[in-house]
């Protein structure tokens, strides 16, 4: 999408991360920015701090300008790979890791090669609707992406939280688990090779003297970043850095999150206010 679009959009503001970025839509952060800047969600599922140096060497090797970067980051995905990933959903394009493209889309024809995914996909072409024999293979929920941004939206949960709240959570009691006290990370995560992606990604920022924030994500586990790998981060980023982990008044309540792993864009909203104050 970036690659079909730059020569007409001229791309120069990006925002980085796993699938938690939904947060943070294009159209909210474009509200901080001058009205010069053109705005991309770069996000990947389950993204890692490779992911992200990749995107931005990739940009870098293109000589794309970078007036802005939001890079989000979280404690259960962000620092879990140092290398390409494994998966149709998580491996790396070829323009960036500079990998086969064989692999690349041999990782997608053996998912689909998967007889429980040919099964749920065949049954929904005759069907034409969603069963729940389909669930992990079929996506029941509404989702948007911007064919100019990829700003994405899950519509329909987004619109029962809005209409029927309550509704909407007691029918995922068993879901939204009772949290005791804060907890941290006991084991440090960042190793030496990602110490120098961290670096890497200073340093293309810098060269670009661009305006950045790195947000660490407010997750409903409530667990607080590794003291070590704050201190790591905090060394990189200095004033750039956002430490919304643990427990606070976002992840307390309940009715910022879709579920426990993904927050509400009225939460990203909030961030981007902060940040920017």
């Amino acid at each position: 999408m970036f690659n079909n679009n730059y020569s007409k959009r001229g791309y120069n503001s990006f925002i980085f991360g796993s699938s938690r970025t939904l947060a943070f839509r294009p159209a909210s952060w474009q509200k901080y920015l001058s009205a010069g800047d053109k705005t991309f969600m770069f996000d990947a599922s389950g993204e890692s701090i490779y992911g992200i140096y990749t995107k931005l060497k990739y940009l870098e090797s293109k000589k794309v300008k970078i007036n802005n970067a939001l890079i989000i980051l979280c404690r259960d995905a962000s620092f879990v790979n140092s290398e390409n990933h494994k998966g149709h959903l998580f491996i790396k394009h070829p323009a960036t890791s500079g990998e086969s493209s064989i692999d690349f889309q041999s990782e997608f024809f053996k998912a689909y090669l998967n007889p429980k995914f040919m099964f749920a996909f065949f049954s929904y072409k005759i069907i034409g609707a969603y069963k729940p024999f389909m669930a992990g293979y079929i996506e029941n929920r509404k989702i948007t992406y911007d064919t100019l941004t990829n700003e994405i939206n899950i519509i329909d949960q987004e619109n029962e939280i809005t209409q029927h709240p309550a509704n909407y959570y007691l029918k995922r009691k068993e879901m939204f688990y009772k949290r005791t006290s804060e907890k941290i990370d006991s084991i440090p995560q960042i190793n030496k090779k990602q110490e120098f992606m961290l670096s890497e990604i200073r340093r293309i920022l810098e060269k670009n003297n661009a305006q950045y924030k790195v947000v660490i994500s407010p997750l409903y586990e409530q667990i607080k970043f590794n003291p070590k790998d704050i201190l790591l981060l905090q060394k990189e980023f200095g004033s750039h850095l956002y430490d919304f982990s643990g427990k606070n008044s976002f992840t307390e309540d309940k009715m910022n999150y879709y579920e426990t792993s993904h927050y509400r864009p009225k939460v990203g909203d909030s961030i981007l206010k902060i940040i920017y104050k």
